[in-house]
């Protein structure tokens, strides 16, 4: 396998492709140490440079696995991202406090790129009052931090009043062929652009709804270059953009890894031709009625043992694919796991959680009512 490209950027070259550190397999309720450390080891071997965490990513396990994983490796020859839960700081010494947790978790003295994790308009509000980012400024002033941003999930009224309070290095947000017009991902790319900021992009594959979407959107990709996946047509989108020094992806097989090197070794710009496809897929992709989830798992777990995300697959693996085989199974299954809605109580503890803004108890009856109505369980 070839080396990844590299993009330079602020006196530094990094890989476009970066490692987004949140997917992971597990084992027994752990990370597979064995099979994740040859897939971060493959990566940094072929010269993938930015590794992408956070606090909380699976369960709190995935900075101190990937800091392990890295420490064999000179430490200036790979940069670490990870990001501030801003929803744990309740005062403005918890900014310090869980900075410093951070790095003890990492093993490291310094984080390269460093976020205030998925912020909207209630966590923006949050971090001007206790005033996270003077914290971080000074932090940044004593050479903890190299690079500081933020990642977003929330309207384009709040982007813009974050993105014009401070002079960020960087600014990650969700994008994709899909989500560029369908969630207005286009409006705060473009923002970033006039603003002169670095976009970081996440979900390029939405959470592995690009890697499968509807059979005519793989069927047009297909004719195109039938030698493609669809998710190497997703990730070949996102390195079209101008914009984008680093592209996230969420890799959680090794298969992923070795594909997603091949990407961005052969990446080259789209012709006029791909570029009037992506708008044919985005076309069938707008009459899909799906609910926008990712599969980030924020929302769980769930107090009553409901499997949000699981719900929300089977829905939109039905609304793809119309699989009434599947769905009628796959509900049956949950329900009998006693993971299905039924166990909800409409607590709303997950919604704040969601970075996509789901209204998730509303959303989850509407998905067992269709369920149980179209395809009841036997």
């Amino acid at each position: 396998m070839q080396k990844v490209k590299v993009e330079k950027w602020g006196g530094i070259e990094v890989s476009r492709l970066g490692y987004g550190c949140m997917r992971f397999p597990m084992k027994d309720g752990k990370i597979d140490g064995a099979l994740s450390g040859e897939m971060l080891d493959t990566a940094y071997k072929n010269g993938v440079n930015y590794f992408d965490s956070a606090y909380v990513y699976l369960g709190g396990q995935s900075e101190g696995f990937v800091g392990a994983t890295l420490s064999k490796y000179p430490r200036d020859s790979y940069y670490m991202a990870t990001k501030l839960p801003v929803w744990e700081v309740e005062r403005e010494s918890d900014v310090n406090k869980l900075f410093e947790e951070q790095l003890i978790r990492l093993g490291m003295d310094y984080i390269d790129f460093y976020m205030l994790h998925a912020l909207n308009a209630e966590r923006w509000a949050a971090v001007k009052e206790l005033k996270m980012i003077e914290r971080l400024a000074d932090l940044k002033e004593r050479g903890k931090i190299k690079f500081l941003g933020f990642s977003y999930h929330g309207d384009y009224d709040t982007f813009a009043d974050a993105v014009g309070a401070y002079p960020w290095d960087f600014v990650q947000i969700q994008i994709n062929y899909s989500d560029y017009d369908l969630i207005g991902a286009g409006a705060l790319y473009r923002l970033l652009g006039e603003k002169g900021i670095p976009c970081i992009v996440m979900e390029p594959v939405r959470g592995g709804f690009l890697a499968e979407p509807p059979m005519e959107v793989r069927d047009i990709m297909a004719k195109a270059d039938p030698a493609v996946s669809p998710a190497a047509w997703a990730l070949r989108w996102c390195m079209d953009l101008e914009n984008a020094p680093v592209i996230l992806s969420g890799m959680n097989e090794l298969s992923q890894v070795e594909e997603n090197i091949g990407v961005f070794e052969r990446g080259r710009s789209l012709s006029p031709e791909e570029r009037e496809m992506f708008g044919r897929c985005v076309d069938i992709l707008k009459a899909v009625k799906s609910i926008p989830c990712t599969s980030c798992g924020y929302c769980m777990d769930c107090p009553y043992g409901v499997d949000i995300p699981g719900i929300y697959g089977i829905y939109n693996i039905y609304r793809l694919f119309g699989s009434t085989f599947r769905a009628n199974a796959d509900y049956k299954d949950f329900l009998n796991r006693g993971v299905g809605f039924e166990g909800c109580v409409k607590c709303g503890a997950c919604t704040p959680k969601c970075p996509q803004g789901i209204e998730i108890p509303e959303k989850l009856e509407e998905m067992h009512e269709f369920l149980l109505t179209v395809h009841p369980p036997r």
